[in-house]
């Protein structure tokens, strides 16, 4: 493998500056406190599940019926209470939830995609603080606290966040590594590297020491969303800190892999190599992923050789790059070549490896829907459970053949299974039943998704109200419309848009007409009509 002298850029200056101011080493009252804290996800009483239930109707339709609280809209105070919601809190629940239930609610209102409620969750969130002791507050006490940081970053309300830890300080509750990486992976989604950064400097002052397994996952976090140079720039000034090893090696390159960036992914592992530190399969892995995405198979598989001349066994996700990128460019002879290499070495499949050959077999020019039913025999015979992405080509391909009855087959089979369908599924299934124009059967589908808890997305309300408006079923379209911009801030596509307005004006509903288009306009999607 030739390693590339590319010249590296500097690292972003006002982050190097950020980083090289001291960390806080002044001794905190929370030192003593338990290094982790799990957010209690344990099962819950039948009555604490009802309770979970209707504090969350509680709060849905609230945010159902004020669209003006929005997410959208400006941040609210982070002490915001809704006295209307506050009282229908308590009258439900006169003694507040614990804390473990607390955490569920905010998480369920997490949960969501789209339309999350936030507000009506802050709301909770404070109602639960004031009413609950805190005169000694157990470690379980964090959850809530952990669930609504995880809520404030997710939505870049950082300044409540840090209001929260903050709040958690006065209290007493241990702010532990967990809690303050819960932030920090925020700010990395977010696109905000030099917040992250000032985050995990500001550990020492909430009772957190940053160690060697928190650095590695901050790395971690920076490669997923592509922040190599931010990454780089952490390594070299906090490596005489944490002294490098394998994993914070691997993070590194994986960082510069994910930004496309293959000399310098090739430079940190030679420079692994010259400090004694052998890369693992991991390290590989990673190598030859960033190779196969750039197009570069042939070095990719000579990687591939010297990895396995080094004396490093390739696993199943090595193999995966591999046919991954063999699966997208269409080339199913290679695709197979790869499964049996791993074969010939021993290499157990895992779930990734399955679906792709059940893909390549499913996929435009194969359509072999005999070939990939027994690629999910083979998979389940050797105890290996398939997922929703294992049967989604599955009905894609009986979608393209129009065989309904295969498709009621496999939907019992993955029951059987105990394989939960995923939107995409489901979307794919009410395409099918529309084709067959069994709209009995897409409304179960509908209804099924939603006892499953399954989130439908665009797509899935334009195949409904795509059916329902062909059919001329103008109070079926405009229901789902309502809903779709009412419970789940979703905005529709054009042509799905346009088409149920037309229905509506041709049905002569126009005052229905004119409250999709008040809707529409109340949540940003379009400008009020002159």
């Amino acid at each position: 493998m030739a390693f590339l002298r590319a010249p590296r850029e500097p690292p972003p200056s006002s982050l190097l500056a950020l980083l090289c101011k001291p960390l806080c080493t002044s001794p905190s009252p929370l030192d003593s406190a338990p290094s982790d804290i799990t957010i209690a996800t344990a099962s819950i009483s039948p009555a604490e599940s009802k309770l979970l239930d209707n504090l969350h109707v509680l709060i849905r339709d609230h945010h159902r019926d004020n669209p003006h609280l929005a997410p959208s809209a400006p941040p609210p105070p982070p002490d915001l209470t809704i006295p209307s919601l506050s009282s229908s809190f308590s009258n439900l629940s006169p003694s507040p939830p614990s804390a473990s239930l607390a955490g569920l609610v905010v998480e369920r209102c997490a949960s969501l995609r789209h339309g999350i409620p936030f507000r009506q969750a802050l709301a909770f969130f404070n109602w639960w603080l004031a009413a609950s002791p805190s005169s000694s507050p157990s470690p379980a006490f964090a959850a809530p606290f952990i669930e609504m940081i995880d809520l404030c970053g997710k939505l870049r309300h950082f300044d409540i966040a840090w209001h929260l830890l903050d709040k958690m300080r006065a209290l007493g509750i241990p702010v532990t590594n967990q809690t303050f990486f819960t932030l920090i992976r925020r700010y990395v989604r977010a696109g905000l590297p030099e917040d992250a950064a000032e985050a995990f400097r500001r550990m020492p002052n909430y009772g957190c020491e940053p160690d060697p397994s928190t650095f590695a996952s901050l790395l971690a976090a920076l490669s997923k969303k592509r922040l190599a140079a931010e990454a780089q720039s952490l390594f070299d000034v906090l490596k005489h800190r944490f002294p490098p090893d394998v994993v914070i090696y691997s993070s590194l390159v994986h960082a510069w892999c994910r930004a496309g960036k293959l000399d310098e992914a090739e430079r940190v592992f030679a420079e692994m190599a010259a400090k004694g530190i052998p890369p693992n399969v991991y390290t590989y892995t990673a190598v030859i992923d960033a190779m196969c995405r750039a197009g570069q198979i042939p070095r990719a598989n000579e990687l591939l050789c010297q990895m396995i001349d080094a004396g490093c066994s390739p696993n199943a996700a090595t193999f995966n790059s591999l046919m991954r990128a063999h699966v997208k460019a269409g080339r199913s002879e290679k695709v197979l070549q790869v499964n049996n290499q791993m074969k010939q070495l021993g290499c157990e499949p895992d779930i990734i490896t399955y679906n792709f050959l059940i893909e390549t077999h499913c996929r435009k020019g194969q359509k072999n829907l005999h070939a990939a039913l027994k690629v999910l025999n083979q998979m389940t015979a050797r105890g290996c459970i398939p997922t929703c992405h294992s049967f989604n080509p599955i009905f894609r391909c009986i979608l393209n053949h129009g065989n309904i009855n295969a498709a009621h087959k496999q939907y019992d089979r993955m029951k059987e299974l105990g394989c939960k369908p995923n939107t995409v599924t489901y979307n794919l299934l009410m395409e099918l039943f529309s084709k067959e124009k069994s709209m009995d059967m897409m409304l179960r589908m509908k209804r099924e998704m939603e006892l499953e808890g399954v989130e439908p997305n665009v797509n899935t309300y334009g195949v409904l109200v795509t059916a329902f408006c062909e059919r001329g079923h103008w109070k079926r379209a405009y229901g789902l419309m309502k809903e779709m911009l009412e419970e789940k801030c979703l905005k529709p596509t054009a042509p799905v848009y346009e088409m149920a307005m037309t229905l509506l004006r041709r049905a002569g509903q126009l005052m229905k007409h004119e409250e999709l288009v008040e809707k529409m306009v109340e949540r940003g999607f379009i400008n009020r009509p002159l």
